[in-house]
């Protein structure tokens, strides 16, 4: 009992101490308009909640890889002008547009924001790989209810942060029915060719995910300038009992069908399994979504090891 009172005031010190979040905007402009009816998005995550919101924004960067990358609600981006890159929008195309709110991110835009907002009232959202209390899934739902509200969408908001929330939920616990909370969970990208694997950052939405199951992350990666790192085919022998989410269609890749990857321990447990989608490094909550029912149908399968259509 007295070990538990402990254990119990020091958490409770941890998370006073803990530093608090950075508000979800990054800068504004000094006024922005009540009810927005142009909006420009040059960012994939404020794109996909636009759309959420039942919001067509009349311009945003990069509408082709936004529909190659199979994101939610893709179709709706059909006519909408493309902006040329996220990291170099067409600024004679944007001013064409005659924009009421242009809308960014810190991590591409900062250096934008000045001239941005000459042309029209802009705000930019915080979202980066910076090390934060705020993981990629709480950086999403914040974007979307900070964004609901400018533009009167909040019970639009509430239903998609509850059908998240719904999922994220049922993650959870099938991982503890597999048993595996408490276990190493990993995302790895296959370079079947080379026999090596991708790690993510942990500010990534789909490194988040796999770490609100309740696992441990065994190859975490937490630098804000590095996106991913690679890892030989041996540090999994490292993890005997780990589970591991693959990105992309590569089960039938001849790594995986090798005798070096058949005597790793993930292999002969088969406690891996191959997600259906793209690789997404950033996203809002309709992806986070989608992802996590992904999670959920390869954790149904592993012990019998499931394939990718």
């Amino acid at each position: 009992m007295k070990l538990f009172a402990v254990i119990a005031l020091c958490f409770v010190s941890l998370v006073a101490n803990a530093e608090p979040p950075k508000p979800i905007v990054a800068a504004q402009s000094e006024v922005i308009p009540d009810a927005p009816q142009r909006i420009v998005s040059l960012d994939d995550l404020t794109t996909e909640i636009l759309l959420g919101l039942g919001i067509r924004p009349v311009g945003v960067a990069n509408p082709d890889s936004y529909r190659w990358q199979g994101k939610p609600l893709a179709d709706r981006l059909d006519g909408v002008v493309s902006l040329g890159t996220p990291q170099q929008p067409n600024l004679e195309r944007l001013i064409r547009l005659q924009p009421d709110l242009i809308l960014g991110v810190s991590s591409l835009h900062a250096s934008l924001f000045d001239r941005l907002d000459r042309l029209a009232p802009t705000v930019m959202y915080r979202v980066s790989l910076e090390p934060s209390p705020r993981d990629a899934v709480a950086v999403g739902k914040a974007t979307l209810e900070h964004l609901a509200a400018l533009t009167g969408r909040q019970a639009e908001a509430r239903a998609i942060v509850a059908e998240l929330d719904q999922s994220l939920d049922r993650g959870r616990r099938v991982a503890r029915e597999k048993g595996m909370a408490g276990e190493p969970i990993a995302v790895l990208y296959p370079l079947a060719e080379q026999g090596l694997f991708i790690v993510s950052n942990e500010q990534t939405l789909v490194v988040s995910l796999a770490n609100r199951l309740g696992g441990t992350n065994p190859w975490p990666l937490r630098e804000g300038h590095t996106i991913h790192q690679r890892i030989e085919i041996h540090a999994l022998a490292r993890e005997p009992d780990a589970h591991i989410f693959m990105i992309g269609n590569f089960s039938g890749a001849p790594m995986f069908e090798s005798p070096l990857w058949r005597a790793l321990p993930v292999a002969r447990n088969e406690h891996y399994g191959f997600l259906e989608t793209n690789y997404w490094s950033f996203g809002g909550p309709l992806t986070a979504n989608v992802i996590m029912k992904q999670m959920i149908e390869v954790m149904n399968g592993m012990g019998s090891v499931t394939q990718a259509p």
